[in-house]
Protein backbone atom coordinates (compact mmCIF):
# COMPACT_ATOMS: atom_id res chain seq x y z
CA UNK A 1 0.00 0.00 0.00
CA UNK A 2 2.76 2.72 0.77
CA UNK A 3 4.81 2.04 -2.44
CA UNK A 4 1.62 2.35 -4.12
CA UNK A 5 1.22 5.65 -2.59
CA UNK A 6 4.65 6.64 -3.35
CA UNK A 7 4.81 5.85 -6.71
CA UNK A 8 1.71 8.11 -7.39
CA UNK A 9 3.02 10.61 -5.58
CA UNK A 10 6.19 10.04 -7.89
CA UNK A 11 4.38 11.30 -11.05
CA UNK A 12 2.42 14.47 -9.39
CA UNK A 13 5.11 15.89 -6.84
CA UNK A 14 8.41 17.19 -7.25
CA UNK A 15 11.93 15.17 -5.90
CA UNK A 16 11.88 17.68 -3.24
CA UNK A 17 8.19 17.38 -1.81
CA UNK A 18 8.68 13.64 -2.03
CA UNK A 19 11.60 14.34 0.44
CA UNK A 20 9.92 16.36 2.57
CA UNK A 21 7.01 14.42 2.72
CA UNK A 22 8.56 10.76 2.84
CA UNK A 23 12.02 11.22 4.43
CA UNK A 24 11.38 14.06 6.54
CA UNK A 25 8.06 13.70 8.03
CA UNK A 26 6.53 11.03 9.80
CA UNK A 27 7.01 7.82 11.83
CA UNK A 28 9.40 4.89 10.76
CA UNK A 29 8.05 1.92 9.23
CA UNK A 30 10.93 -0.51 10.66
CA UNK A 31 10.23 0.70 14.30
CA UNK A 32 7.98 2.06 16.38
CA UNK A 33 7.84 5.73 17.51
CA UNK A 34 9.25 5.12 20.81
CA UNK A 35 12.29 2.62 19.51
CA UNK A 36 13.19 5.46 16.85
CA UNK A 37 12.78 8.61 19.86
CA UNK A 38 15.64 6.06 21.71
CA UNK A 39 17.98 5.84 19.07
CA UNK A 40 17.82 9.54 17.88
CA UNK A 41 18.12 10.35 21.37
CA UNK A 42 20.91 8.16 22.12
CA UNK A 43 23.26 9.10 18.81
CA UNK A 44 22.09 12.99 19.46
CA UNK A 45 23.17 12.73 22.63
CA UNK A 46 26.53 10.64 21.93
CA UNK A 47 28.22 13.19 19.21
CA UNK A 48 26.45 15.94 20.86
CA UNK A 49 24.07 17.28 17.95
CA UNK A 50 20.51 18.17 18.09
CA UNK A 51 17.67 16.16 18.57
CA UNK A 52 16.39 16.92 14.97
CA UNK A 53 19.79 16.78 13.06
CA UNK A 54 19.07 12.56 13.59
CA UNK A 55 17.38 11.22 10.49
CA UNK A 56 16.42 7.72 10.02
CA UNK A 57 16.56 7.54 6.28
CA UNK A 58 16.54 4.81 3.71
CA UNK A 59 14.45 1.48 3.92
CA UNK A 60 13.79 1.83 7.50
CA UNK A 61 11.72 4.50 7.31
CA UNK A 62 10.27 4.16 4.21
CA UNK A 63 9.49 0.57 4.72
CA UNK A 64 10.95 0.12 1.46
CA UNK A 65 14.39 0.98 0.03
CA UNK A 66 14.39 3.48 -3.25
CA UNK A 67 18.21 2.07 -3.70
CA UNK A 68 18.44 1.01 -7.56
CA UNK A 69 19.81 -2.29 -6.79
CA UNK A 70 17.30 -2.64 -4.37
CA UNK A 71 14.39 -0.70 -5.66
CA UNK A 72 11.05 -1.29 -4.25
CA UNK A 73 12.29 -4.12 -2.11
CA UNK A 74 10.84 -4.66 1.40
CA UNK A 75 12.44 -3.70 4.83
CA UNK A 76 13.44 -7.34 6.25
CA UNK A 77 15.59 -8.79 8.13
CA UNK A 78 18.59 -8.35 6.40
CA UNK A 79 17.74 -4.75 6.49
CA UNK A 80 20.14 -2.16 8.45
CA UNK A 81 18.76 0.90 10.34
CA UNK A 82 20.39 3.83 8.02
CA UNK A 83 20.78 7.35 10.28
CA UNK A 84 21.84 10.52 8.72
CA UNK A 85 23.56 12.77 11.04
CA UNK A 86 23.14 16.40 9.59
CA UNK A 87 25.44 18.93 11.66
CA UNK A 88 27.74 21.30 10.21
CA UNK A 89 30.06 20.98 13.32
CA UNK A 90 30.47 17.40 13.55
CA UNK A 91 31.00 17.06 9.69
CA UNK A 92 33.80 20.07 10.27
CA UNK A 93 35.27 18.54 13.07
CA UNK A 94 35.68 15.12 10.83
CA UNK A 95 36.77 16.59 8.05
CA UNK A 96 39.67 18.57 9.63
CA UNK A 97 40.76 15.14 11.80
CA UNK A 98 41.05 13.75 8.10
CA UNK A 99 42.86 16.53 6.89
CA UNK A 100 45.60 16.24 9.51
CA UNK A 101 45.59 12.61 9.10
CA UNK A 102 46.38 12.95 5.60
CA UNK A 103 48.81 16.12 6.11
CA UNK A 104 51.01 13.69 8.19
CA UNK A 105 51.71 11.70 5.38
CA UNK A 106 49.20 8.85 6.29
CA UNK A 107 47.36 6.87 3.61
CA UNK A 108 44.55 4.97 3.44
CA UNK A 109 43.21 2.88 0.91
CA UNK A 110 40.17 4.13 0.34
CA UNK A 111 41.09 8.07 0.08
CA UNK A 112 39.84 8.42 -3.47
CA UNK A 113 36.30 7.10 -2.09
CA UNK A 114 36.30 9.03 0.96
CA UNK A 115 36.94 12.58 -1.34
CA UNK A 116 34.19 11.70 -3.58
CA UNK A 117 31.67 11.67 -1.13
CA UNK A 118 33.20 14.65 0.64
CA UNK A 119 32.30 16.77 -2.48
CA UNK A 120 29.29 15.75 -2.61
CA UNK A 121 28.52 17.06 1.24
CA UNK A 122 28.60 14.30 3.32
CA UNK A 123 31.42 11.49 5.03
CA UNK A 124 30.55 7.56 4.40
CA UNK A 125 32.83 6.46 8.10
CA UNK A 126 33.13 3.17 6.09
CA UNK A 127 35.52 5.29 3.75
CA UNK A 128 37.28 6.75 6.59
CA UNK A 129 40.81 5.86 7.93
CA UNK A 130 41.08 2.97 9.92
CA UNK A 131 44.03 3.33 11.87
CA UNK A 132 44.91 3.25 15.76
CA UNK A 133 45.83 6.90 15.26
CA UNK A 134 42.49 8.03 13.95
CA UNK A 135 40.62 7.85 16.97
CA UNK A 136 37.20 9.04 15.16
CA UNK A 137 36.87 5.88 13.28
CA UNK A 138 37.41 3.74 15.73
CA UNK A 139 35.44 5.28 18.64
CA UNK A 140 32.01 5.16 15.38
CA UNK A 141 32.08 2.01 14.84
CA UNK A 142 32.22 0.80 18.51
CA UNK A 143 29.46 3.22 19.26
CA UNK A 144 27.49 1.43 16.61
CA UNK A 145 27.85 -1.47 17.72
CA UNK A 146 26.81 -0.95 21.09
CA UNK A 147 23.83 0.51 19.10
CA UNK A 148 23.43 -2.80 17.89
CA UNK A 149 23.25 -4.69 20.99
CA UNK A 150 21.01 -2.26 22.70
CA UNK A 151 18.44 -1.10 19.80
CA UNK A 152 19.15 -4.20 17.86
CA UNK A 153 17.90 -6.37 16.14
CA UNK A 154 18.81 -4.65 13.27
CA UNK A 155 22.52 -3.38 12.21
CA UNK A 156 22.75 0.84 12.70
CA UNK A 157 24.48 2.50 9.98
CA UNK A 158 25.02 5.79 9.80
CA UNK A 159 26.72 9.17 7.93
CA UNK A 160 27.44 12.62 8.62
CA UNK A 161 25.95 15.40 6.42
CA UNK A 162 27.43 18.83 6.28
CA UNK A 163 23.56 20.61 6.10
CA UNK A 164 20.27 19.53 4.86
CA UNK A 165 20.74 20.68 1.40
CA UNK A 166 23.77 18.14 1.15
CA UNK A 167 21.12 15.50 2.82
CA UNK A 168 18.41 16.48 0.47
CA UNK A 169 20.26 16.69 -2.69
CA UNK A 170 21.70 12.93 -2.25
CA UNK A 171 18.04 11.47 -1.53
CA UNK A 172 16.62 13.27 -4.37
CA UNK A 173 18.97 11.41 -6.93
CA UNK A 174 16.96 7.79 -5.50
CA UNK A 175 13.85 9.78 -5.87
CA UNK A 176 14.90 11.52 -9.47
CA UNK A 177 15.31 7.82 -10.50
CA UNK A 178 12.42 6.47 -9.34
CA UNK A 179 10.70 9.00 -11.19
CA UNK A 180 12.39 8.12 -14.65
CA UNK A 181 11.55 4.68 -14.02
CA UNK A 182 7.89 4.92 -14.08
Amino acid sequence: MMIDQFKSDLTSLTAGQIFQRYILTGSCAAIDDRSAYELRNSISKNFTVDYNSVIIVGSANLGFSIKPRKRFVLFGDDSDIDVAIVCERLFERVWKEVYLYEKSGAFWPRKGDFRKYLSRGWIRPDMLPVSEVFAFSNDWWEYFRTLYETHGPYKITGGIYHSMFFLEQYQCICIEQCQAEL
